[in-house]
């Protein structure tokens, strides 16, 4: 049963009798109580301890607790039903996607290049107005426009294929350089570019446009995030002292001379495993799901992807199988690996995806308890958001209620029960019917 209509709408509650993950990678809590006062977090301690004599308490018995998931990486706006195209895309379809996002637990969304428009920059910028303060929409962070090369007589543009014409064509380092200012003159909040040549039909972007793109970021104190997908696109992001990886490398195996210099430049690689994975469909018939999709988009997805089994929509399951052997490469030798979903495009729903890529996680070997902090504390870090990501006082309360112990089956973070965004809990039915309702 939902705890919506026993909360109090101000945001000032305290939970109690919750098992809490702290979303630290080690604290777990018992039979704790978590005192909200204005959405924020003012206290946190077992039972046992708790000194609180609030009017409003609401029960947690038999639930889970951790922190509502970060996502520092997607593509907002492209995606209606579970199919991806340019044609969808729009001002409405962005909010309904934040909407989404909330829904299933996550509350801060980072998209990276793909912004029409100037439509991602103006929703931001509306909620940072506080003019979309009240409407249930996950916190918007975006690199507005990417930077791709220009392509080369019988090569493509290296963009994705949903957004070839979104992003912007560098003709040479000065062009990379005057576009990273017009960037930085919207404060978009990263700027993204593709290296990557798509297997060799598009053009790869050189590495004195890659130097100039992240010397012009940093020049107005701007992180850069290099898409790449071999190790020598990383060698180059690395050369131009980019600060994140979009994804691992993942042909061929990193070497120890590339491992040794992520760790000594501190890069944050974004793991975006879930996207690769094998074109398995049994996590289309979980109940989440249905909750805000229609059956048709489901079942359009289901038949796209067993068209391609056992490979998956994208790329190929020896692909996959290479980016988990180089995630516990690089995890061992203590890479700053970051929670990446690459959500918004082929299989990747919104909302559904983080949930997925915690899951691929825990397949390449990682604990659950790690995990979520990957989901959590870690890239809320990424995005230099001290205010979320773990249950700790201070922090807003922006909680994730489950059902079940992800502890147990990672897989139990599709079990929701809540969320509370801000200290308020989300009126999950109202939002559902809204989004089923919804031509998006």
């Amino acid at each position: 049963m939902s705890i919506h209509q026993h909360s109090d709408p101000t945001g000032n509650t305290t939970f109690t009798e919750a098992r809490v993950i702290v979303g630290d990678g080690t604290t777990v809590l018992d039979d704790a109580v978590i005192t909200v006062t204005d959405g924020i977090i003012t206290g946190v301690s077992p039972s046992s301890s708790a000194q609180d004599a609030a009017e409003n308490r609401v029960s947690l018995r038999g639930k889970t607790v951790i922190p509502a998931l970060v996502n520092p990486h997607g593509h907002i706006g492209y995606m209606r039903g579970a199919a991806c195209d340019a044609r969808f895309y729009s001002r409405e379809n962005v909010i309904d996607h934040l909407h989404r996002f909330v829904y299933h637990g996550v509350s801060t969304f980072q998209s990276l290049g793909t912004d029409r428009d100037g439509i991602e920059i103006n929703v931001r910028d509306d909620q940072r107005r506080g003019e979309l303060a009240d409407q249930d929409l996950a916190t918007l962070f975006t690199a507005g426009t990417g930077l791709v090369a220009a392509p080369a007589p019988g090569l493509t543009t290296g963009a994705p294929f949903f957004a070839t014409d979104a992003v912007h064509q560098v003709t040479d380092p000065d062009d990379a350089r005057v576009f990273v200012r017009r960037l930085a003159a919207q404060r978009v909040d990263v700027v993204k570019f593709w290296i990557d040549d798509r297997g060799g039909a598009a053009a790869k972007l050189s590495p004195q446009a890659a130097q100039a793109i992240v010397d012009e970021a940093h020049e107005h104190g701007l992180k850069a995030a290099a898409h790449i997908y071999t190790a020598d696109d990383a060698n180059t992001a690395l050369d131009a002292s980019a600060d994140i990886l979009a994804h691992m490398p993942r042909s061929p195996e990193p070497d120890q001379k590339l491992v040794d210099r992520l760790v000594e430049q501190d890069v944050a690689v974004f793991t975006s495993m879930c996207v690769q994975s094998p074109a398995r469909t049994g996590w289309l018939d979980e109940p989440l799901l249905r909750e805000t999709l229609p059956g048709s988009a489901i079942e359009d997805l289901r038949a796209r992807m067993e068209a391609q089994a056992p490979e998956p929509l994208f790329d190929t399951s020896e692909t996959y199988r290479r980016l988990q052997a180089n995630f516990t490469i690089l995890h061992q030798a203590g890479v700053r690996l970051v929670f990446s979903p690459d959500t918004g495009l082929l299989a990747q729903l919104p909302g559904i995806a983080e949930h997925r890529e915690l899951e691929a996680l825990v397949e390449a070997g990682l604990p659950e308890l790690d995990a979520i902090e990957f989901a959590t504390r870690r890239s809320s870090r990424l995005l230099g958001l001290a205010d979320r990501g773990t249950i700790e006082i201070g922090k807003r309360a922006d909680l994730l209620v489950l059902d079940a112990d992800p502890l147990r089956d990672i897989r139990n973070t599709r079990r929701i029960s809540d969320v509370v965004i801000r200290g308020r809990v989300i009126d999950r039915a109202r939002l559902a019917a809204q989004l089923l309702d919804s031509p998006c």
